[in-house]
């Protein structure tokens, strides 16, 4: 093969191996399930709040209920020690617990549960709809058994991450509501 042909070939083997890395990179590695995204939500003081609210500070979202028995209180609970431990650096951070449970959780009773924790801590509710499309865009696994309707008492199962989102609303990871202070401090930091 004569020597231009082969640097022909050459360029085209490169041109082609850059096409491929390109998508790779772009259509596989960039294509994992995104997390967190555009929502907008009544706080626990009734007013409509939005992602872009937040930009500017780390968000830590946890979802539940504030009829649940045990993980959510523990949850709020560790949400409140993690921003202690946070010191000045708390204030580049926002907590915030999302119901699963509309029909319950109202501003006002979103407003009292989550001041017992911390008066850092936002409460949002919002409409069934809005409260599934926020559930969906974080992966968030709940269901409400039994019919609210005729039993006030009924449960809701949901998952129990705490959501860390850096200060443009990106996905940074997630802990436990159970993990621990120092874990999570470090997994927080990351997102400022």
């Amino acid at each position: 093969m004569p020597r231009r042909w082969r640097l022909v070939v050459a360029v085209i083997a490169v041109v082609v191996g850059v096409v491929i890395g390109y998508a790779i990179q772009n259509l596989i590695v960039d294509s994992a399930p995104q997390v967190g995204g555009r929502f907008t939500l009544t706080d626990h003081n009734g007013k409509r709040v939005s992602d872009g609210d937040f930009r500017g500070k780390a968000m830590v979202v946890f979802f539940g209920f504030t009829n649940c028995p045990d993980i959510c209180p523990i949850g709020l609970a560790r949400m409140a020690e993690m921003m202690d431990a946070l010191g000045p650096r708390a204030a580049d951070v926002q907590p915030i617990f999302v119901t699963v449970d509309p029909g319950r959780d109202t501003s006002a009773v979103m407003k009292s549960y989550v001041e017992h924790f911390s008066d850092r801590i936002i409460g949002l509710t919002g409409t069934p709809e809005q409260i599934a499309a926020i559930a969906k865009a974080y992966r968030v696994y709940f269901k409400i058994h039994g019919d609210p309707t005729t039993n006030p008492n009924y449960t809701v199962d949901h998952s129990g991450f705490v959501y860390v989102m850096d200060r443009s609303g990106r996905f940074v990871g997630t802990f436990n509501p159970d993990s621990q202070v120092d874990a999570a401090v470090k997994l927080i930091q990351r997102a400022l």
